[in-house]
């Protein structure tokens, strides 16, 4: 019974010190650890979603008066496109485009305070999206032009709040 438990027990100190010295993390040579971290750079889905919920918070945030909180989302959405632009240089002139135009846009048109050119400026933003989403080969992933939900409790949406 002991040479068993002594096979496993040096089996398991040999799988362990492999894979010590299989880590990446651990090594001394920067350029491997650097190509290993660019491997870890997510795509952009995980930012589109978080932005889908941001336009839909922003949405609504004008839609119930709450200008602040609609601002908050436009710059939470530049904030996610500088990340895109980081993470996929390739879509960097598209998001620049879009940073240049729409998020100005939409900014100018928050301060009015008015529900009607909101959503004239918010046709506008949509139109932006969709056009980066087909500069990217995304063309398929269309947003509503009016978002029926909206993710944050600051916009209360159950049926008693409306």
């Amino acid at each position: 019974m002991l040479r068993p438990l002594s096979l496993l027990v040096v089996a398991v100190v040999f799988l362990f010190s492999t894979h010590l010295q299989a880590d990446w993390r651990m090594s001394a040579d920067d350029d491997h650890q650097l190509k290993k971290l660019i491997q870890l750079v997510p795509g952009t889905a995980h930012w589109m979603v978080e932005m889908g919920e941001r336009y839909k918070n922003l949405y609504w945030a004008a839609k119930q008066g709450k200008w602040e909180f609609a601002e908050y989302q436009v710059e939470e959405i530049e904030d996610l496109v500088h990340r895109v632009q980081l993470a996929r240089p390739k879509r960097a002139l598209t998001a620049q485009e879009f940073l240049d135009s729409a998020i100005p846009s939409m900014m100018n048109t928050l301060k009015q305070q008015d529900w009607a050119s909101f959503r004239e400026g918010f046709l506008g933003l949509r139109a932006a999206c969709m056009h980066c989403h087909s500069q990217n080969d995304h063309a398929f992933i269309v947003l509503p032009r009016e978002p029926v939900t909206a993710s944050s409790p600051v916009l209360n949406l159950s049926p008693q709040a409306r």
